[in-house]
C-alpha cells in the first residue's frame, strides 16, 4: 500500500469515527468498514456523509446479518449536463408534435382545440417530472430539468413519450427515495383530475354500436369515478372523448406505467426503498406478470421489453440503506399503490369492432 493511500484511508476512518465505532476494516477494491452508529443510524451517517463532501467519495451504508457496514466508493460523473436551451428546444419541439397529434387525433382538425389538448398534456407530463425534480432538490440531489421527448405524431398518435429528469448525484437515504419515486405520480395525477372532469362533462355520449371511432379507450378506475361523478350512469354507451379528456386520459395511463414496481421507475424505487432486501423479487415477478398480460392485452409485451432494457429489473439504491421508513413513510408507500391501483387499465385500449364482437353488440 503507497503512503498517499494508506494516508486517504486514514482520512476515511476520521470521517467515520465522528459517527460511527469502527470494528474491523476489510481492503479489496473498496475500502469498507464494520461499524457501530453512535448516535442513531441517521443521525450517525448524516455527519458522515457531510464529512465526504467535496472529497470526491461517497459511503455506502448497508447492513449484513444483523452487523452493520460503511463502504468507501469513489465519484462517478452521473448523468449530463446540456446547455440550457436543450430544454428549451425539446419543449418546443415537443408542444409542436403533441399539437399535431392533437389536430390529426384527437381534435378532428381543430387548431384551438389542439392547442388546448397539448398545453394540458404538456402541462401534466412536465408537472409530474417538476414533481421529481423539487422533491430531488429539497432531499439536497443534484437533478436536471425535465427533457421532453417528441415523437412524430405518425409514429406515435400522443405526439410525446414524455419527459425525463436525471440525477447527478446519489439520493442519501431511503425516505428520499421513496418520496422522489412517488412526487411524480402524485403531482401528474393531481394535474390531469380537473382536464378529466372538463374533458368528460363536454364528451358526447353515442351507442357504442354507432360510434364513428376505429379504438374504444378503457377508462381507468379514477376517470370512472370522475365520469360517474359529473355524468351519472351512462349505461352501455362510449364517449366521444373531448380532447382535454384524452389528455388527461393519457395522463392516467403514463402514471400507471412509471408506478410499475420494477427497477429504476417510479414504482421501483418505491419498492427498493420499502423492501431493500426483497426488491428484485418484486421486480422480477412485476415483468413476469407484464409478459402473462400480453394473453389479455399485447401491448404489454412491448411496455415489458421497454422496462427491461431501461432499468434491468436492478436498482442502486441509497446511499444510507440501513434507516427503517417511520409510518408516515410507508403510508405514503401505500399511498403509491393506491394510486397504480386508480390509474392501471389491464386493457387500455381495444379495436371497437372487436369490442362488439365481445359484447355481441
Amino acid at each position: 500500500m503507497s503512503y498517499a493511500v494508506a494516508e486517504e484511508e486514514e482520512g476515511f476512518e476520521e470521517i467515520i469515527a465522528r459517527g460511527f465505532a469502527i470494528r474491523a476494516r476489510y481492503f479489496g477494491r473498496s475500502v469498507s468498514y464494520e461499524v457501530v452508529p453512535l448516535f442513531g443510524h441517521e443521525r450517525s451517517f448524516e455527519i458522515v456523509l457531510r464529512g465526504f463532501e467535496g472529497t470526491g467519495y461517497y459511503p455506502l451504508y448497508r447492513e449484513r446479518d444483523g452487523r452493520y457496514f460503511i463502504t468507501i466508493v469513489k465519484r462517478s460523473k452521473r448523468g449530463f449536463s446540456p446547455p440550457g436551451w436543450a430544454h428549451a428546444l425539446l419543449l418546443l419541439v415537443t408542444l409542436v408534435t403533441v399539437t399535431l397529434a392533437g389536430y390529426y387525433w384527437w381534435a378532428e382538425g381543430d387548431l384551438l382545440q389542439s392547442l388546448l389538448f397539448a398545453a394540458a398534456l404538456m402541462l401534466i407530463l412536465g408537472g409530474h417530472e417538476l414533481g421529481h425534480y423539487l422533491t430531488a432538490r429539497r432531499h439536497r440531489v443534484s437533478a436536471t430539468l425535465p427533457f421532453f421527448i417528441p415523437v412524430p405524431p405518425n409514429i406515435f398518435p400522443f405526439g410525446t413519450m414524455g419527459a425525463v429528469i436525471t440525477m447527478r448525484s446519489p439520493i442519501p437515504d431511503r425516505r428520499a427515495l421513496l418520496e422522489v419515486g412517488i412526487s411524480g405520480p402524485l403531482t401528474g395525477f393531481i394535474l390531469a383530475l380537473p382536464f378529466i372532469a372538463y374533458g368528460l362533462m363536454h364528451s358526447t355520449p353515442v351507442p357504442l354500436a354507432e360510434t364513428k371511432d376505429e379504438i374504444t379507450f378503457f377508462m381507468p378506475l379514477a376517470m370512472q369515478a370522475i365520469a360517474k361523478l359529473v355524468l351519472g350512469e351512462l349505461g352501455d354507451v362510449s364517449l366521444e372523448a373531448h380532447p382535454l379528456a384524452m389528455a388527461g386520459w393519457i395522463g392516467l395511463f403514463v402514471t400507471s406505467l412509471n408506478l410499475l414496481p420494477m427497477g429504476q421507475l417510479d414504482g421501483g424505487h418505491v419498492v427498493r426503498a420499502l423492501f431493500p432486501r426483497r426488491y428484485r423479487l418484486v421486480y422480477r415477478l412485476t415483468f413476469l406478470l407484464l409478459l402473462l398480460a400480453f394473453l389479455i392485452w399485447p401491448g404489454w409485451l412491448f411496455w415489458a421489453v421497454v422496462a427491461y432494457l431501461i432499468t434491468r429489473l436492478e436498482h442502486p439504491g441509497p446511499l444510507n440503506d440501513v434507516t427503517p421508513l417511520d409510518a408516515r413513510e410507508k403510508l405514503l408507500a401505500l399511498a403509491a399503490l393506491l394510486l397504480l391501483v386508480l390509474t392501471f387499465m389491464p386493457v387500455p385500449f381495444i379495436s371497437t369492432e372487436l369490442l362488439l364482437e365481445i359484447s355481441g353488440g
